[in-house]
């Protein structure tokens, strides 16, 4: 009679399990026996290429851990929007980027610093796109009103800089009274506030100034014989509504009046009325 098998400590070991200790035996007969065949058919080769392979790269660690990717990127393409008056290259060199240079050496935000002194630029957005383009959106700077003088014009924009424009287009912009020009900034900011809030109302606008006394923007609309008042800051679309109420509704006291003063929110003052026309 056969001899019923145990283990080590003299647990007796049933038909179910020996049977799958045996298949567990064969099985790494088998795995060993076909490992044994690969690599006598040639897989010692690639064994070696990979031994070599991780000794190299761990002799070169720290050489691996100072590479950046962005080194092996260069700049390939360069997509500029909304430049009317600049050229490609205007931008570009102004930027001081250029195709082929290393991805790791673009700075987005230097290089919307750098085209933001251009003085025909009020806005830029820079973006880096994956793997090798930068894309830049500018926003122009657009002429507001003009210095006549000595025959000659100057044209400057919403920030109070001067642009290199033609007379043709000084002449269709509202023109600063010389003796103003040393508040150009406030007073372009202002145009461009009413051109942003009330288009026809800009368009209207025939000649700006500075009222020192009562530190006011002064103004004079075409087909008017009054001069009007306007805050040094703050403006608010009401006041340009406010104003166009003016002409609606009193078009006679208008007619009349050599001042309007709309420095107060909500409020207008009309003054200095032309006696002939109180008496008349």
């Amino acid at each position: 009679m056969k001899q019923r098998e145990t283990t080590l400590l003299g647990r007796r070991i049933g038909y179910n399990e020996r049977k799958r200790k045996e298949a567990r035996v064969q099985k790494v007969k088998s795995d060993t026996a076909r490992i044994a065949r690969w690599f006598k058919r040639g897989g010692w080769i690639l064994l070696l290429v990979a031994v070599v392979g991780a000794v190299v790269l761990w002799h070169e660690r720290f050489y691996l851990q100072k590479i950046n990717p962005l080194e092996l990127r260069h700049l390939q393409f360069v997509e500029i929007e909304g430049n009317r008056m600049l050229s490609w290259d205007d931008v570009m060199q102004n930027a001081q980027v250029e195709t082929g240079m290393l991805m790791s050496e673009l700075d987005a935000d230097s290089v919307a610093a750098n085209l933001m002194k251009i003085s025909l630029i009020s806005a830029v957005e820079v973006e880096k796109k994956f793997p090798s383009s930068l894309t830049i959106r500018l926003q122009e700077s657009s002429p507001v009103l003009s210095v006549l003088s000595e025959g000659k014009a100057k044209v400057y924009s919403e920030k109070g800089i001067a642009l290199p424009l033609s007379m043709a287009t000084a002449m269709r912009l509202p023109v600063l009274d010389n003796g103003s020009l040393h508040k150009v900034e406030v007073i372009a900011t202002f145009l461009e506030t009413m051109r942003k809030m009330d288009g026809n109302l800009y368009e209207d606008v025939s000649q700006v100034g500075w009222d020192e006394e009562n530190k006011a923007v002064e103004v004079f609309f075409r087909d008017a014989g009054y001069r009007v008042l306007y805050s040094a800051s703050g403006w608010k679309k009401e006041d340009f509504e406010l104003y166009q109420s003016l002409g609606e509704g009193f078009a006679k006291d208008l007619h009349c009046a050599g001042e309007v003063d709309m420095r107060f929110h909500g409020f207008a003052y009309v003054r200095k009325f032309d006696k002939r026309c109180v008496n008349g």
